[in-house]
């Protein structure tokens, strides 16, 4: 059968049925690095040449790598990467990459050496990915490019450097946040006052459960908090989120939930004996409060539940309405200022304000949907130092 299109996959792939030296038949079936038909009739030439003269196709590979020893296939240049650039990451970062590495980029590229991986490899990984979600697969490109790069003029100068495509555009995930109604549900849920506190954290601080989990009691001074750590899903203590310290003032609430909790030990919110509160067992204390309350976890639009981080969007979206930006951005230790945007929804009243706002319109009053924007200093405090 000559090269297909796989009706499950939509990929190229190839079928044929050959007598082998010794006179049995087989079926070769096999799927090309390039989702072409021309690339699938080449790697079903290749393997035919293969199975029935290993001699001649040895030969040829064995005098290939003498010719190109000096530049390393994806999957050599993966351990060298692994050991001198990935230990410079967070526990958690560095585990995410060998993770993408080793089950989803290795498995594609591993054979092709570093001088040969062009787009059209890159788009051929692209095209098997169809059931993946952009940012998931903007997550695996981005390892790729980034062990690229090492490789590249700034780092090993095995390859020139690059320049292929390395990003797909997709619809941003969608910003899920709790009604503050429901919040407020939640905080009389919160039976146990440490998670009283974590909601508090979450949705009148921003912070992220790693960060609500890493928080101290020797990061509270003078009405405001210092997120300086945070902490993984396998308890590994390290710095924020892109290495954003930031500092918080703590709101009336917050405040109040904190005078009332109990000091067990070094941690905010902590284990009953004053340990470090693992990431399930949050998880499974956020479940139980979101179900006494009677309230229904968000769902993401790829249908993931987020019940603490839909919390910490409540933050945003609601301060985006009524503070700056770069404040917001400070505030949630955001790197980008795009991400932030994300939070800020505009409607045509909003719009009306602005114009009224700034330029007055004759005989009508200005509306009270923009507020005089917050100070950055009068939030965030002064910035601390890395």
């Amino acid at each position: 059968m000559p090269a297909y299109r796989d009706k499950r996959t939509g990929c190229w792939r190839y079928r044929k049925w050959v007598t082998l030296p010794d006179g049995t038949r087989d079926r070769l079936t096999g799927t090309p690095a390039t989702d072409t038909k021309k690339a699938a009739e080449h790697a079903e030439a290749l393997h035919v040449l293969r199975v029935t003269s290993p001699g001649l196709v040895q030969t040829t590979v064995a005098s290939a790598k003498v010719e190109r020893k000096e530049v390393p296939t994806v999957k050599e240049f993966a351990a060298r990467f692994m050991k001198e650039y990935l230990p410079r990451q967070k526990p958690s970062a560095r585990d995410e990459k060998n993770a993408i590495l080793d089950g989803k980029l290795l498995p594609f590229f591993g054979h092709l050496y570093l001088d040969e991986l062009d787009q059209t490899h890159v788009n051929a990984f692209i095209a098997g990915q169809r059931s993946v979600a952009p940012k998931t697969l903007n997550n695996r490109l981005a390892v790729l490019s980034t062990l690229l790069r090492y490789a590249g003029p700034g780092g090993a100068k095995l390859i020139p450097e690059c320049n292929l495509a390395l990003f797909v555009k997709g619809m941003s995930s969608e910003i899920i946040a709790v009604p503050a109604a429901d919040v407020a549900k939640l905080l009389v849920a919160a039976t146990d006052d440490r998670y009283r506190v974590a909601v508090l954290l979450a949705t009148e601080a921003g912070l992220r459960v790693g960060e609500i989990r890493g928080l101290q009691w020797g990061d509270l001074a003078d009405g405001r908090l210092t997120v300086r750590r945070a902490v993984d899903q396998r308890n590994n203590v390290g710095s924020p989120k892109h290495d954003k310290r930031r500092v918080v003032r703590t709101s009336p609430a917050l405040a109040a939930a904190l005078d009332g909790v109990k000091r067990r030990g070094l941690w905010v919110v902590s284990t009953l004996d004053g340990g470090l509160l693992s990431y399930w067992a949050a998880l499974e204390a956020v479940h139980g409060v979101y179900d006494r309350a009677g309230v229904t976890i968000p769902v993401s639009d790829t249908g993931v539940t987020m019940p603490w981080h839909s919390l910490r969007h409540t933050f945003g979206t609601e301060m985006a309405k009524r503070v700056p930006l770069p404040v917001l951005q400070r505030l949630m230790g955001h790197e980008k200022i795009e991400t932030t945007m994300r939070y800020v929804q505009v409607n045509g009243a909003q719009m009306d304000d602005a114009i009224e706002l700034v330029f007055g319109v004759s005989g009508q009053q200005v509306g009270n949907s923009l507020r005089k924007p917050v100070k950055l200093a009068e939030i965030v405090g002064d910035p601390i130092g890395t």
